[in-house]
Order: C-alpha cells, then structure tokens, then sequence
C-alpha cells in the first residue's frame, strides 16, 4: 500500500509553487489520480488525515476539511491562467464529486466505522461551483467539457447540491451551449447531462426556474441522440408532472395557467418520438405512457392539454377527447339526421320558391303584352283617318294623263278596243258580272264612288292604266 499520508505532505508542499506551472501541472495530475481511487483516499486527500485514527465527528455531523487543505488551494487553481495547471486541479476535483458518497455499508475495514462524507458537500463549502461556472465559456474545448462534466455531477445530487448550481447562474450559459450548432459535440452532450439531472432530480420550484431558463430545449436536444431518448423523456415526464401540478393549482385558484405553452411544446416533442419509425420498441413505450399519463389532444383542433385539467371530455359516440373549445356534437349521427332534414326542407322551400318566381315572371309577361295590346287599340281609337278623296283623285288624274298620252298614241289601238267593245257588251253573264265585282272591289279598297271601267278604257283606251287602276 502507498503511505498515502506522506505522499499528501509533498504534493501539499509542491501545491504553494506560484511560478512553476509545470510543477503545479504534475501536481494536480497526481492528485487526480488519488482521487480516482477508492472512497479512502479521497478522504485523506479531503481532510488529509487518515480515517482510521481521525477522531470521529459528532453524530449526524461530518468531519470538517482544514481551511488550507488540498482541496481549497485546488479550488484556486481552477482559474489558473495555464491550461496545464488549471485542467488537472478542475480533473481532481471532478474525481471528488463523483465519487460516492461513504456510508457505514461502504466501508468498514475493521471494528472502526468510516464516518458518512458527501464530498460533493465539501467542494461547495469552497464556493467551487462560481468557478465552474465561469469556466464554461473557456475558450479551451477540454476545459470546457470538464466543467460542464463537474456540474453535471453536482446537479445528480441533493436539491440543495441543484440549488447551488441554479443560484451560480450556469443554466443559461449551459443552454446557450446545447442550443449553438458550433458547439463541440462532447461539449454539447456534457451541458445536456447538467439540465437533464437538475431537471430528473429538482424538486417543482427548481424545475420552474429549469423551464424557464429553457431546459425544454435541450431535453428536445437529447431525444435526437439515441443513446439519450430515455433519459430525455424521463425529463419531459418530471417537466409534465410539474405543470401539470401548477396549472390544476391555478384553475382551483382561478387564475390563468402559464404553463400551457410548456406543456404544448413538451407535448410537440413526445409526438415526434412516437411518429419516429426509428426507435425501439420499448422508447415507443415508454413515449405512449407518458404520453397517456399527462397529455389530452382534442381530436377536433388538435390542441394539447395536460390530463390533469378539466379542459377536455370523452365523447362516447365519437370515441375520442373534445376540448371545451369544440363541440363534436356536428359529427353524431342524430346531429346529422336533423341536418339532412333541414337540408330537405331547405331544398323543397327552394324549388317552391322557384316555381313561385316563374309563375310571377309568367303573369308580369301576360299583364305586359295584355296592356301593350290596349295601348296599341287606344291609340287607334284616338289618331284620325287619312282623306283618302285625294289620294284617289290624284291617282285618277295620273291615270288620265297616262290614258291620254295612251290615247294620243294608239289611237288605231281605241279603236280597235271599241270595235271589240259589242263582244263585250254582248257577253252580260261574264262582262256585266265581272265589271260588277271589279267596281265593288275598287270601292271598297279606295272609299269612293264607283268607277265604271268599260267607260275608263272606253275614255282611256290603256289596257295598262286599266290594270293599274284594277
């Protein structure tokens, strides 16, 4: 066995060189190293004493590390200039950290009990994690990454030990690392083990300020990475059962939840696992029971709720959640059934009134032509008839010009005309007769008094200006 003790008084010596950064450096690697061991060891580097001959603290209580320890003048050099120096003081305390905390269970060599240690307890007696803090945004990668790896330790613990890291301000940094696509990938996933173990192991208050500082993002984050889908919806799950709570708090209160939007997006996150055909079959589990336990999507918007609130209902005859902001009472069958009547009803009442509309159009076109025709009779009744006398003298002179200008020129044709005159005057039955009815019709078409036509051509002897006449 290594005599651990005396090694420690050398290191501790070697721990006050200022300028010597190689020596510091080897130092602190050394340190690491012990601490990476068991449990005893970090206690004699802790309290650099050995357990076996300590005097044992009081009940309840444990033992107290010296003020200018190893552990304090590690703490110091978390912020040395020198990456050589400052990355194996930031490993040795990592190694503390993480270790397990000793129980009576744990060790217990001989007859003499080893005392219960948190170590973590003891680093934040030394305000380590303000350092820590600032030595996320190191411009060294693997600085970076060892810190975010130390914080992620402390955030696994107590939700005092989560306080701590809370109250350092290190969440928004932490999720500004997550949310940066430059980040380094091992960087990246270190930040996300911080958020993830504050937000499985915080208690409600802690996980408020968790949401708000935007670890709902960097759980969405975590459920890209294979590896990481179960912790990440464990995650969600807590985030749910926290809003959950303060918004059923809020309504028996009567106030207006705020962590609607949480609850959406968290909701957002576990559909896209269950829709993903990339995932085994126990991620797809355990996605449906969370989701079954703490989300309500209304099958009509389609909008989330959180189970434990009154906002939705079970339809029986739809077989599915309504929010109150729907009513699914259009899709039932009795619903639709008094739709189609109305629709029936709507339809007969339309072709009525069509029917109704052409009947109307029908006498407005009947009582249209009805008063056209009586316009049309009054105004012949009031406009008065034309002289028609001079129209029939006038015609009758032109005919006498024609007859004469006829006569003058065909003198030999009258008298052939007369000479034919006896047969017609012989032939009673058609000429007499004939002459009649010629004489009625020319008194009847011209209003006059009759004209004898044997005596106009006679007078004329123009067969034309007979026939014109006729």
């Amino acid at each position: 066995d290594i005599d651990i003790l005396s090694l420690l008084t050398t290191l501790r010596r070697m721990l006050d060189e200022e300028d010597d950064e190689e020596i510091l450096g080897f130092t602190c690697w050394a340190l690491s190293h012990l601490c990476d061991g068991p449990a005893y060891h970090i206690y004699a580097v802790i309290y650099e004493t050995d357990w076996m001959t300590a005097p044992l603290p009081p009940a309840g209580t444990r033992p107290i590390a010296p003020q200018d320890g190893v552990i304090p003048r590690l703490i110091e050099l978390l912020l040395h200039p020198s990456p050589k120096v400052a990355k194996p003081a930031l490993r040795t305390i990592g190694n503390c950290v993480c270790a397990e905390c000793t129980t009576p269970e744990t060790i217990n060599l001989s007859e003499r009990i080893m005392p219960v240690v948190d170590y973590t307890e003891v680093v934040l007696d030394y305000d380590a994690v303000p350092r820590l803090r600032e030595l996320i945004d190191h411009e060294h990668r693997e600085i970076q990454k060892e810190a975010c790896w130390t914080l992620s330790n402390i955030a696994a613990g107590t939700p005092s030990q989560i306080q701590a890291v809370i109250d350092s301000g290190a969440i928004p940094p932490l999720v500004n690392l997550v949310n940066n696509e430059n980040t380094d990938k091992e960087v990246r996933s270190e930040a996300c083990w911080v958020v993830l173990n504050a937000t499985s192991c915080g208690n409600d208050e802690q996980i408020d300020i968790l949401i708000n500082e935007g670890c709902v993002s960097v759980l969405g984050v975590l459920l890209t990475e294979a590896s990481m889908v179960m912790m990440a919806l464990e995650g969600l799950e807590r985030v749910l059962q926290m809003e959950g709570n303060r918004e059923s708090n809020d309504a028996d209160s009567g106030e207006e939840g705020s962590g609607h939007q949480t609850i959406v997006k968290c909701a957002e996150l576990i559909q896209s696992v269950i829709k993903s055909p990339h995932h085994s079959s126990a991620v797809l589990k355990r996605a449906k029971r969370v989701w079954g336990t703490h989300i309500v999507a209304c099958a009509l918007c389609e909008k989330y709720y959180s189970a434990r609130l009154l906002e939705t209902h079970w339809c029986s005859e739809c077989k599915c959640h309504v929010c109150r902001h729907c009513n699914c009472a259009v899709y039932h069958l009795s619903y639709q059934e008094e739709l189609w009547a109305e629709d029936e009803d709507k339809q007969e009442a339309k072709k009525n009134a069509k029917k109704s509309k052409k009947a109307k159009k029908k006498e407005k076109e009947k009582a249209k032509k009805e008063k056209k025709r009586l316009e049309t009779q009054q105004q012949a009744a009031a406009k008065p008839s034309k002289p028609k006398n001079a129209a029939s003298s006038k015609n009758a002179k032109t005919k006498d010009e024609d007859g004469k200008s006829g006569s003058n020129s065909n003198e030999s044709a009258g008298k052939a005309m007369s000479s034919s005159r006896g047969s017609i005057d012989d032939d009673t039955d058609y000429g007499m007769d004939g002459g009649d009815a010629v004489q009625d019709e020319v008194e009847i078409s011209s209003g006059q008094p009759p004209i004898d036509l044997v005596s106009y051509l006679q007078q004329t002897g123009s067969i034309i200006a007979l026939a014109k006449l006729m």
